[in-house]
């Protein structure tokens, strides 16, 4: 029998060469679309903070809504916007907790309130218990049953939060919070899924993550956010992105 030719076991190698080198150029094809695929998939879940966005959006509600002015520690902050503050965390964290006396009132413990307080601001914050008065709106305090009323027509939200943009460094954190008016609230709800309320300004709000959720330990301006920033002073989260000219472009 006559024995195959080195040419003809070369012919041979080659005509398997082509179609296998196809298969693994395919292979490495596909390789190369899962990976970019799974890149994609994941800075996408990076970028998408908005279900983040919106946790933050309910925490703030009942600080945003009292509009208040801007402090370096909750210990120096308005005592009036803490108590109103406090008051209505309280209310809308346990909604269906408390009871209506005979003035159709409800009944809130003023220790439920010194809970939420440390919750949101710290151990170190003391709450001053007072009747609260708010436009046409009375809160009485009882120091007897040490409790509050809060009447059926409640509290009108002078804003809603929304937060733009998040800086995180370890437990810190850094929100840029949007500060929507209540007429705009409506116009949102005629205007469609597309109607973007814009706000009226921004704040920067400097949080710390804590067990139960997080401390405030700042609110401060843009502007005072800014000047910080350009004199060099030391702040302890990453910076956001958004600044004065940023907003006024929105604007």
């Amino acid at each position: 029998m006559e024995k195959p030719s080195p040419m003809n076991k070369q012919k041979r190698k080659n005509k398997y060469a082509l179609p296998l080198g196809g298969v693994f150029l395919v292979l490495a094809v596909i390789g190369l679309i899962s990976v970019a695929g799974f890149c994609i998939r994941l800075t996408n879940q990076i970028m998408d903070n908005t279900r983040e966005k919106n946790q933050f959006e309910d925490y703030l509600l009942p600080v945003v809504m009292f509009d208040p002015v801007e402090f370096d520690s909750p210990e120096t902050a308005d005592p009036l916007f803490l108590l109103q503050s406090s008051l209505w965390g309280t209310l809308l964290s346990n909604p269906n907790k408390y009871t209506y006396d005979e003035s159709a009132m409800l009944v809130v413990p003023a220790s439920d309130l010194d809970v939420y307080a440390a919750k949101f601001y710290g151990s170190n914050v003391k709450l001053q218990h007072q009747t609260i008065e708010d436009f046409d709106v009375t809160y009485p305090y009882d120091p007897e049953t040490k409790t509050y009323g809060v009447p059926v027509t409640g509290q009108t939200s002078q804003y809603t939060p929304a937060v733009t943009k998040i800086a995180k460094k370890g437990d810190l954190y850094t929100l840029t919070v949007g500060y929507i008016p209540p007429g705009t609230l409506w116009e949102a709800a005629v205007g469609g899924s597309n109607y973007e309320p814009e706000p009226d300004k921004y704040m920067i709000y400097q949080l710390k993550k804590v067990k139960d959720g997080y401390n405030i330990l700042a609110i401060k301006s843009l502007d005072t956010w800014n000047a910080e920033q350009q004199s060099g002073a030391e702040v302890e989260v990453g910076t956001p992105s958004i600044t004065t000219q940023d907003m006024e472009a929105i604007t």
